[in-house]
C-alpha cells in the first residue's frame, strides 16, 4: 500500500476507537511516517505510530501493535498533562517533532490544531533545539551513573547498554531538526553527518556499539540465530503477557523486528542493523526469563556469540563500555552544536538563542 493508504487506515482505526473509548481527547501520527515521501510504497517493516491523548487518569495500558486493513499500527496512550506546558512540549523530542508536523487524526475541540501552530512556530529556535539535545545528554549521564551490575539479569544489561549507547545518535538528528527514529537511528545519524561534511565522525559514534567492522556475512549468521530465538519467544506464554514490548515479539511484530533487521543488513552499511538486533535479542530473553527460563538458557549461546562479536565477553564488560559512552558526551555535544550552527547558516538566518 501507499503511504497515504497507511495513513487512511490509521485514521479509520482512530475513528472507530474514539467511538467506543471514553476520555479520548485527541490523536495524531508520530514517528517515521511523518518524514516518508508522499506516494511511496509503505514497507511492511514499518508501523504507523499513533499518539492517543486521554483525560487525566483515563489512559489505558499499552495497546501494542495491531493490524488495520493491512497496515501495522502502534498506538501509544498519553495523559493530557504531558501537553499542558508549551515549554515541556518544545523541549521533549517525541512530542515536539510530531506536533510541529501536525498530522492530526482526531481533534474534536481544536486543541491539537492550536498546539500544532504554536509548536511549529518555535520548533527551530535554538533554545528548544539545544534543550532537546540536552535532555539526551542528561539521559545518558543518568543511565551510566545509576548502572548497578548486581541489580539486573543479563537481558536487562544488554537492553540498557544498547539503548544508552544508541541514544548518541539522537542529538545529531535533533540538531538537524529531524525525527529521532528508533530502528534506523544509526543510518539517519550517518546521513546527517555526511550532509555536513562530518562523515569521519561516524566510525567513532558506531564504535561505541560496534568496535570493529563485522561485515554482512558475519552479521547474517547472528541474524539467523536471532530468528530462531525470536520464533521461540513468540511461542512462549505466561507472565510476559504484561511485558510492555510483548507484542513486538510476536508474529505481528516480526515485520519490524526481523524483516526490519534484514532490511538494514542488506544496505551497504550492515553494521547499522546491530542496535536493532541487540534490542530484539534482549526483548526475547526478557520474555524467556518471565515465561520459560530453561528455554532462555538454551538460547544464551547465540546471544553471547553476538555479544562476543561486539567486544562483550563477560557481564563485567558492560560497565566500562557504558562509561565510554558517558565520556563521549563532550565530543557529541560539540558535533551537534556544529550541525546546528551550519544548518542555521545554510538557512540564511540565525535562530534566536534567547
Amino acid at each position: 500500500m501507499k503511504k497515504e493508504d497507511a495513513g487512511r487506515c490509521a485514521r479509520s482505526w482512530v475513528s472507530a476507537y474514539a467511538e467506543k473509548t471514553p476520555g479520548l481527547l485527541g490523536a495524531y501520527i508520530s514517528g517515521s511516517y511523518l518524514t516518508a515521501p508522499a506516494g511511496m510504497e509503505w514497507p511492511e517493516s514499518s508501523d504507523v505510530d499513533i499518539v492517543l491523548i486521554f483525560e487525566k487518569g483515563a489512559a489505558p495500558p499499552k495497546v501494542g501493535k495491531l493490524r488495520e486493513q493491512g497496515a501495522l499500527l502502534e498506538p501509544t496512550c498519553m495523559d493530557e498533562e504531558a501537553f499542558t506546558s508549551l515549554g515541556h512540549v518544545l523541549s521533549t523530542h517525541y512530542l515536539a517533532f510530531a506536533l510541529q508536523a501536525g498530522a492530526i487524526l482526531f481533534d474534536p475541540t481544536g486543541r491539537l490544531k492550536a498546539l500544532h501552530q504554536q509548536v511549529k512556530a518555535q520548533y527551530a529556535h535554538r533554545q528548544w533545539v539545544e534543550a532537546r539535545c540536552e535532555s539526551f545528554y542528561q539521559q545518558i549521564a543518568r543511565s551510566v551513573s545509576s548502572y548497578d551490575p548486581t541489580a539486573t539479569a543479563l537481558p536487562q544489561k544488554v537492553n540498557g547498554w544498547a539503548f544508552t549507547t544508541a541514544i548518541t545518535c539522537f542529538p545529531l538528528l535533533l540538531a538537524n531538526l529531524e525525527n529521532c527514529t528508533v530502528r534506523k537511528r544509526y543510518t539517519a545519524a550517518r546521513c546527517v553527518l555526511e550532509t555536513y561534511g562530518l562523515g569521519g565522525f561516524y566510525p567513532r559514534l558506531l564504535s561505541l556499539l560496534v568496535p570493529e567492522p563485522l561485515g554482512r556475512d558475519r552479521l547474517s549468521a547472528h541474524m539467523a540465530e536471532l530468528e530462531k530465538t525470536f520464533a521461540l519467544a513468540c511461542g512462549a506464554s505466561g507472565p510476559s503477557s504484561a511485558y510492555p514490548f510483548r507484542r513486538d515479539i510476536s508474529p505481528e511484530g516480526a515485520s519490524v523486528a526481523i524483516a526490519g533487521s534484514w532490511e538494514l543488513l542488506s544496505t551497504p552499511h550492515p553494521e547499522d542493523a546491530v542496535f536493532w538486533m541487540l534490542a530484539t535479542f534482549a526483548r526475547c530473553h526478557i520474555i524467556f526469563d518471565m515465561d520459560c527460563p530453561a528455554l532462555g538458557q538454551s538460547r544464551l549461546p547465540a546471544l553471547w556469540a553476538f555479544l562476543n562479536s561486539l567486544g562483550i565477553h563477560q557481564e563485567e564488560d558492560f560497565a566500562p563500555r557504558l562509561q565510554a559512552v558517558a565520556n563521549f558526551i563532550p565530543q557529541l555535544r560539540a558535533i551537534a552544536a556544529s550541525i546546528t550552527a551550519s544548518r542555521e547558516q545554510a538557512a540564511g538566518r540565525a535562530s534566536p538563542a534567547f
